[in-house]
Order: structure tokens, then sequence, then C-alpha cells
């Protein structure tokens, strides 16, 4: 399980949603837009100009990403070339906004980390033995100003001179993002920037956290949500399972709740109401067919099938996510309603974007921006009553909890006997899960019902949350530990 560490990058970010949010809320978004580079990273804090003019340019392009650009469409604009299209952007209607990238790279940011080769590094002592120079089959290190030093023109990277080394004086560096990055989709360009291969990529995030540059975005809407929340449109708010603790240990669901309508939303509605009925439908579908059946409630976990894995496709359970299936059931009430979700997932905005629901897709960053440019204090206000606090679909946040919720639903709909000898498999982060397909795949392991989660740790790990996803667990686990493992 990942470590949340909370860098100047996130804190960057961050604050840009909050800035903006407030700028367009006190009606000065078009006047301000393009001198925040300039008063975000000032001359009286850099010596060094170059690196001032650097850091502007990484605000400049972190805007375009928070007003929902298309970055092929907006990357060779500059700021105060956007301003006309402010309103058409803010409305939703810009052609300028993004449709189908929900990871982008920027060229102008990213840093052309070294990757992909062999290192010899101080700890060298230029022993006697010289085993790294003895194993290496081409002969490409030598011994120059008394340490080791590689010849790239011989290296083939076969590694052998780093295990042979005592003092693991060598070491192998990899970009952040590619190392991160499980279905391997991220290539480098002939100027040594990073490039995503989208038929590869599951929008999981992973190079979204790991880059140290801030490189790697992922289109807003936080600025569409909020000019609806202004003109007090028709507009319902619907909150993932890991929302526990999301604010605070102090804050509770129901407090959340509370500051999602104190925001403006007409009405909230809680994910996990979604994932019982997914898990009691997943039930009914499995023991129907009793075939190997994938969970479909993590969508870079379902991309990654698709794409890498494509003959387990027709496994992919046919029984939507929760976030779908709740909103199908609210748009039958509120037909005329448009639904935000909020949770952790940068994926989801895909899923969102190809089922046509929900409308709008937050994370956690964006919606606690959003309380602090509203000036929204959850902890203080008034708990809201929220559905099922002992229902199974809270614990679809952490991994397992899927699988879990599925064998419950087994036992209630009168199938006890299957659900005690069902052979469930549950994968955390991408790796994990590939790993398990092959197995399953060359006969390794027998599986019955295999729950698929991109993030280490289930969505609690996702890459939009704004606490550790260690304490968001323990949260999880104590709050709604009614719901305990059948």
């Amino acid at each position: 399980m990942r470590k949340l560490v909370l860098n100047n990058v996130i804190k960057l970010r961050r604050k840009l949603y909050y800035e903006l949010v407030k700028s367009y809320k006190n009606k000065k978004l078009k006047t301000s837009l393009a001198k925040f580079p300039k008063r975000f990273v000032t001359e009286k804090n850099f010596e060094n100009k170059v690196l001032m003019f650097y850091e502007r340019e990484i605000v400049k392009e972190h805007i375009k990403f928070i007003l929902g650009l298309d970055y092929s469409k907006s990357e060779d604009l500059e700021l105060f070339e956007i301003v006309p299209y402010v309103d058409t952007i803010i409305e939703g209607t810009s052609e300028l906004l993004e449709t189908d990238k929900f990871i982008n790279a920027i060229e102008e940011i990213c840093s052309e980390c070294p990757g992909g080769k062999y290192y010899v590094t101080d700890l060298c002592r230029n022993c006697l033995a010289h085993s790294c120079m003895s194993v290496c089959p081409k002969s490409a290190i030598s011994i120059i100003d008394n340490r080791a030093k590689i010849d790239y023109s011989k290296c083939v990277n076969c590694g052998l001179c780093s295990s042979a080394c005592p003092y693991h004086a060598i070491t192998k560096l990899e970009r952040p993002c590619e190392s991160s990055c499980a279905p391997k989709a991220i290539s480098t360009t002939q100027e040594r920037y990073m490039d995503i291969l989208y038929e590869k990529c599951t929008y999981c995030g992973a190079c979204y956290i790991a880059c140290p540059f801030g490189a790697i975005k992922t289109p807003s809407q936080i600025l569409q949500v909020t000019h609806k929340l202004l003109n007090n449109d028709r507009i319902i708010a619907i909150y993932a399972p890991s929302a526990v603790s999301q604010f605070g240990s102090k804050v509770t669901v129901a407090q959340f709740k509370a500051a999602l309508k104190k925001l403006g939303f007409f009405e909230v509605f809680e994910v996990a109401e979604g994932a019982d009925m997914v898990a009691r439908e997943e039930a009914k579908h499995f023991a129907e067919t009793r075939e190997l059946m994938l969970t479909s409630c993590c969508p870079a976990f379902v991309q990654l099938v698709k794409k890498l894995f494509p003959e387990f496709s027709k496994n992919i359970s046919p029984i939507p996510s929760p976030m779908v299936m709740l909103s199908q059931k609210i748009l039958k009430k509120y037909p005329d309603y448009e639904i935000v979700f909020i949770g952790p997932c940068i994926a989801k905005k895909l899923e969102a974007k190809k089922n046509g629901i929900p409308h709008y897709v937050l994370t956690f960053e964006e919606i606690g921006a959003l309380f602090a440019a509203f000036e929204i204090e959850p902890m203080l206000l008034e708990e809201e009553s929220i559905e099922g606090p002992s229902s199974y679909g809270w614990n679809f946040a952490s991994t397992g909890g899927v699988a879990n919720a599925v064998k419950y639903y087994l036992k209630k709909e009168g199938f006890s006997d299957l659900a005690e000898n069902i052979k469930i498999v549950s994968a955390n982060g991408l790796s994990e899960c590939m790993k398990t397909l092959k197995e399953i795949k060359s006969g390794k392991i027998q599986v019955e019902i295999f729950e698929g989660m991109a993030c280490d740790g289930g969505c609690i790990g996702g890459p939009g949350i704004l606490v550790d996803p260690r304490i968001a667990f323990n949260n999880l686990k104590r709050t709604f530990s009614t719901a305990e493992k059948v």
C-alpha cells in the first residue's frame, strides 16, 4: 500500500484548484487568468531566472488542465489567448475541452529523466576483484579515474555488472513514470520526453502519482461543476465509499455529506448503495453461469483486461460498476438532473465518458478545493443521515471488499454451499492483476471470481486521495466494522 507524501507537486496542484475556483467565484477569472504564473512564481524567490521561468511554465500548463482543456489543442496557446474562450470552457461547450484522453504528458515540463541504463555510483571502491569487468560480455566496463566507468556504446543493459558488484555500486535508474506503469504504456520520444501509448494505457494514474515534476496531468471538470453550483443548476452528487476519513479523522461521512449539500448539490447519495446493488447482481450472475467472473467495479482493471488480456474480456462481469448503476437508478427518479461522481479515481473519467453517466467526475482533491473556496468546514456541520451504515458496499473501497460482498449475497440468495466453497482471488495493483491473469491463463491456479484492483490497497490508494491509504483503511474498518467478513 503506497505512502502518500504531501510533496510540492501535490501542494501546487491543490493550491491552483483553490485559487482558480475562488477567482471564478469572485468573477475575476478572466482578468486574473494570464497573471497566475507570475503571481505564483515571483522574482524575489528566485536567483536563477531560468528556473523561475521553468516553474512559471509549470503553472501555466497546469492551469490548462484545471480548465479541462485538450492538451493537443491548447499546447501552443498562451493563457491570454485562452481568456476569450473562458465562458464556453466553463459552460462545457468549448471545442477546446478534452473528451477522451484523461491522462496526458506535458513536454514542456518533462525533465527528460535519465532511465533504462545502469550507472556506477560513488560507492565504487575500485576493488581488486573487478568482478563487474569480468562478467561483462561486451567489455563495456573500464577503470577511469579510480572507478568503474560504463561505455554505453557497448553496454547491452544485461545487468550482470550490477549483480556482480559486492558493494552494490552499480544500479539501474528507471524513469519514475516508466517504473510505475505495469502495462508498459510509457515510452520515450527521440527528444527523451515521455510519451503515453494509449493502446496500452489503463488510466490508472500510477504515472500521474509517480512523476516528481508534475509533467503528467489529468483534465479537470472542477470549474464546470463550480459554474453549475453557482448557477443553482439541477445537480446531484454521488460519492465513493473511499470518502471515509478523506477530510480528517474528526469528519464523519455524514458530515461530508452535509458539506456537499451546503456546497449547493440538490441531493447527495452514497455509491455504497450502488455497490450493494452490484454485489447482489453479480452473485446472481455467478450462481447462474458458474463460470470465471472478473469484477467490473474498477475501470482501470477492466481496461487492462480488454487491452492486454482480450481473451478474458468475455469473463468481465456484465453488471455495471456501482457508479454507473447508482447513476442509472437516480436518473429514473431525477431525469432532468446531472450527476457528479466524487472519488479517488482518474479512470472513472473514461468510464463515465463511455457510459454517458455520470456527467462529471471530481477527485477528493478537487472537492476539497471547492470546500476551501466556498469556506465550508465539514467538521462544524450537523450530520446528515447516510444509507446503509452496515452495508457491505462500503468495503468496496479496499481490496477484497467486492469479493466479500459477492460472497455475502450468494449466501443471502440461498447459495450457502456455493459461497463456502467458492475460489476467490483478489489482486492489489495492476502488476499483481497481470501476474494473476497469466497464472489463470496457464492453468497454474484455479479461480472462479477474480477481483482486480488497479490501485494497491484498492480505491483508498487512488490518485485523487487526500490522506494516506493506511490511515484511510484503518478508519474504513473502524467506521464500518458491522460489515464483517463472511
